[in-house]
């Protein structure tokens, strides 16, 4: 007999072997946004000995810094071989470590207005995504997916996938793709499969578009035109690299979601998603149309596509191809309109079910603090960044990985490029921010070392796209791992194969270039 103690935990989960009572599943549709607090607390408490680690750094590291100069369209860059140390550089002050999670919100801090962008989309997706959970709609889209791709879900499975590869590739999509992974993971709950596949079809893709960077804006555009390169030149690496990405992607999930469909019991987050699946029943085979649902449905469906129309619009609406927007340029305003449009769609669609007035706003007003808790996590883990320019070091990482490419092979200098991106994507999280501060000073030392400028474009673009799924100083990579059942432990035994298999695919691309196509 099952000791009842270990009833509603994770054990008791296996200990049933999976079997739920159907008398004892309680009727109301699930949360569709529900924080995992397990998730947040182990996230956090990895962040925190990142933090700590950065603190020690501000002790050890001399302090120094770049000069930076302002180039024609007043983006700051750092000035070559200008690298000083100077001990009268600020020093990290005790009461900036331990209030760095509230000091990073000043708005005169680089990266501040990414920060408040995120807690605002944050917000945004607890207060809409309850209201939404109260009208039934969600599920009602997610049943009408299962009914149309009943047997066809492994089709599916390879579409959606592909989907989220293109809008990271084209139009450097991944923050604003965040709220569409919890309807995403509730789907693969619909098919009998988990959670992680939900991911892996959903952000993991997207981030590997996005590493692909076919004509990723962003990263890409940015960088090539920094070095002097015709914008979107080279693509027939990039796209050998999302073929690649793709296929390995694939290669790794569809056989793992046969396996789950077949013995659910073998997924690592088994006992967490069985309890996150209790409410909603996936057994039923019919499908009742409902009016009101399906127009509430097909306008949250339009909002979404006109972010995606809105993204792609943004790769043109530049001062690099239209000067007369003079500073102009819609991608800076993307994450905005994204929040803007998920309140009016979400908003639009309660309404359209029938929820409306008091009720409405006392379920978004309930929405709003689902996800506190991720806010603090996402603060904790911005404050490395703090720190780190707080302690005046950071020009220091830089120069000495920068010292340590002279005299090396071209081989390894874009072996070290690669991983000086990669590590710096836990100081400045912004694509297009690193690409214009980084990018002049390796691009020169690269076209002086033997390394051709295609390549040093391409290891800048898989640095920064791959490290997005991997470092948890990602505010976004926790924010998606707080909304679902997988913390970060997991996700890394889960995902690191894949990622460890791509990232060594991708320093063999790398080489391809420098030594064949580019030599």
């Amino acid at each position: 007999m099952i000791d009842k103690k270990l009833k509603n935990t994770e054990e008791y989960a296996r200990a049933a072997g999976g079997a739920v009572l159907a008398a004892d599943a309680p009727k109301a549709p699930p949360r569709t946004i529900e924080v995992s607090k397990r998730a947040i607390v182990i996230a956090v408490a990895i962040v925190l000995v990142l933090v700590i680690a950065a603190i020690v750094l501000t002790q050890v590291l001399p302090k120094g810094a770049y000069e930076r100069a302002l180039d024609a369209d007043g983006n700051e860059y750092i000035v070559e071989d200008s690298y000083r140390e100077d001990d009268s550089l600020p020093s990290l002050k005790w009461w900036q470590a331990v209030f760095s999670p509230v000091l990073v919100l000043d708005p005169g801090m680089d990266g501040s207005l990414m920060v408040w962008a995120l807690i605002a989309l944050l917000l945004v997706i607890g207060a809409v995504f309850t209201a939404l959970d109260n009208t039934g709609v969600l599920i009602y889209m997610v049943e009408s997916l299962r009914n149309r791709f009943r047997n066809r879900k492994y089709i599916l499975l390879f579409l959606l996938p592909f989907a989220f590869m293109f809008l990271g590739s084209s139009a450097g999509m991944f923050e604003e793709l965040i709220p569409l992974v919890p309807v995403v993971v509730l789907l693969c709950y619909a098919f009998g499969w988990d959670a992680l596949v939900g991911l892996g079809i959903s952000v993991l893709a997207s981030c590997f578009g996005f590493a692909a960077g076919v004509v990723n804006p962003f990263t890409v555009g940015i960088s090539q035109n920094l070095m002097g390169i015709p914008m979107f030149s080279g693509i027939e690496m990039r796209l050998l690299t999302f073929v690649v990405a793709y296929v390995v992607l694939m290669a790794f999930i569809y056989p793992y979601a046969r396996r789950i469909e077949k013995k659910p019991e073998r997924s690592l987050v088994y006992g967490e998603d069985l309890r996150k699946k209790q409410g909603f029943d996936f057994t039923s085979a019919d499908f009742v149309y409902n009016e009101g649902k399906s127009k509430a449905l097909k306008w949250f469906a339009g909002w979404m596509i006109a972010i995606v129309v809105i993204a792609v619009i943004s790769i043109f609406m530049q001062p690099h191809y239209i000067p007369a927007l003079g500073d102009f340029a819609l991608a800076d305003y993307v994450l905005y309109i994204t929040v803007a449009i998920y309140v009016i769609a979400g908003i639009g669609a309660c309404i359209l079910c029938g929820l409306k007035g008091k009720p409405l706003f006392k379920h978004l007003g309930k929405g709003l603090v689902t996800l506190l808790p991720a806010v603090a996590m996402i603060l904790i883990a911005s404050g490395v960044r703090y720190i780190m320019e707080s302690g005046s070091v950071m020009d220091t990482i830089l120069y000495k990985v920068i010292e340590a490419c002279r005299g090396q092979s071209p081989a390894v200098i874009i072996l070290l490029v690669y991983l000086v991106i990669f590590v710096f994507e836990m100081f400045i999280p912004s694509g297009s921010a690193k690409a214009f501060l980084l990018m002049p000073m390796i691009g020169a030392m690269c076209s002086q070392l033997g390394v051709d400028g295609q390549v040093a474009v391409l290891a800048f673009t898989f640095g920064d796209g791959f490290s997005n799924m991997l470092l948890p100083t990602n505010a976004g990579l926790l924010l998606i791992l707080g909304m679902t059942t997988v913390n970060y432990p997991k996700w890394i035994r889960w995902s690191g194969p894949i990622q460890f298999v791509l990232l060594s695919l991708t320093v063999g691309i790398l080489m391809l270039a420098q030594y064949i196509v580019y030599a």
